[in-house]
């Protein structure tokens, strides 16, 4: 069965900031360009893609104010009705990329329900992570029926996808379902080392390299231990993201902190040639940075949790290091300043390259084919 031979909806919690699973979803989109898009609340009514433009759907969500949408806690009662409200009955199939709770949308028997999930709703189901805020006697029974909702929801889905081994174990901790591993996209064919004759490199002769954080600036990610290590090591660092915590990220930092705030994919690779390390202090349930940092030929120091553990090989590809917090930080960087020259870039970019968009989209093609033929035999 040909792309264009089967009616498929894709849905994605919200179109409102790029991150890491947006990048997941606009390539879900290149794969199935006939396909409908669906979210509960977007930026923009078009997905812009350059080569793809496509209208995007969206619940009642959209209609309420951006400064009350703006504020993660105030939208959360309204998530899962919101979710709930989208009618897939014209759909062969629905996929669904979900961190949150796109995954609870409602499809009529038949039409197959396959989840890509970036991770179980992080907020919900690890105590450290809450979003929530206010009065605790308040905020706890929320977060009760929060996550009876998400656990509700997350039975209606009839396949999981998980972008990494660690999501996968979570997948099945929180909602009790199994699912297949399928690697987030790295775009290994744009992400690549700079040329040793470089406009860049001539540039940067005789200047110290900055290390470098990216991604989305909240507290998960934990980039005022990156600051604080540099600043007190005196080594320059690169901030690059915008986020909720940039101002306190802002207050902490020193004069060996520059902020960049949100870049292009331009320039967020020519950061990534450029930085003598990515530093990722925080668990991630992939960590797309890592890989696209590998595959410009750069190494990776990250705390030797969750997925990152399943891009990288300590000693290898860069340093993972034990424990949580700065001391165990300054600890990793100091083994990476002593192994620092072992790390040659073909072989960091060669690592990188299980991780291709080329393979993602083989992977992704072949299990709807699979779902959509065994719909077929079922209902004919």
């Amino acid at each position: 069965m040909s792309k264009g031979d089967f009616r498929i909806a894709l849905v994605h919690d919200e179109l409102i900031r790029r991150g890491g699973a947006e990048v997941v979803f606009e390539e879900l989109v290149r794969i199935f360009p006939h396909a409908d898009i669906y979210t509960l609340y977007a930026g923009e009514p078009w997905l812009n893609l350059g080569e793809i433009q496509k209208p995007i759907a969206t619940s009642f969500l959209q209609r309420f104010p951006t400064w009350f949408r703006r504020h993660p806690g105030r939208v959360l009662p309204f998530l899962l009705p919101a979710a709930e409200q989208f009618d897939f009955s014209a759909y062969d199939i629905v996929l669904s990329s979900a961190s949150a709770f796109a995954k609870a949308i409602i499809t009529r028997s038949g039409v197959p329900h396959v989840c890509y999930c970036h991770t179980p709703t992080r907020y919900l189901w690890e105590p450290t992570q809450l979003a929530l805020r206010g009065p605790k006697l308040l905020a706890m029974p929320l977060l009760h029926y929060l996550r009876m909702a998400d656990y509700a929801g997350a039975q209606r889905v009839d396949y999981y996808l998980a972008n990494s081994k660690y999501t996968q174990q979570r997948i099945k901790k929180y909602y009790g379902r199994e699912s297949e591993v399928v690697y987030p996209p790295i775009r290994t064919e744009f992400y690549t080392p700079k040329s040793s004759g470089s406009a860049f490199a001539e540039a940067s002769a005789g200047r110290q390299r900055p290390f470098l954080v990216v991604g989305r600036l909240t507290p998960t990610k934990h980039f005022e231990q990156a600051i604080a290590v540099c600043e007190k090591l005196q080594l320059p660092i690169l901030v690059v993201g915008g986020g909720q915590a940039g101002a306190e990220l802002t207050r902490r930092a020193g004069k060996y902190t520059t902020f960049t705030g949100t870049v292009s994919d331009e320039e967020l690779r020519t950061y990534l040639r450029r930085a003598r390390a990515v530093l990722i202090p925080g668990v991630e349930d992939f960590g797309m940075v890592a890989a696209e940092a590998l595959a410009c030929g750069t190494p990776v120091v990250a705390q030797a949790r969750g997925g990152v553990k399943e891009i990288m090989t300590d000693g290898r590809h860069g340093i993972l290091y034990d424990g949580q917090g700065v001391e165990a930080l300054a600890e990793g960087l100091r083994r990476f300043s002593a192994a620092e020259a072992r790390f040659q870039p073909e072989a960091l970019q060669q690592q990188a390259m299980q991780f291709s968009s080329g393979i993602f989209h083989n992977s992704i093609t072949k299990y709807i084919a699979k779902i959509l033929e065994r719909r077929h035999s079922t209902y004919g």
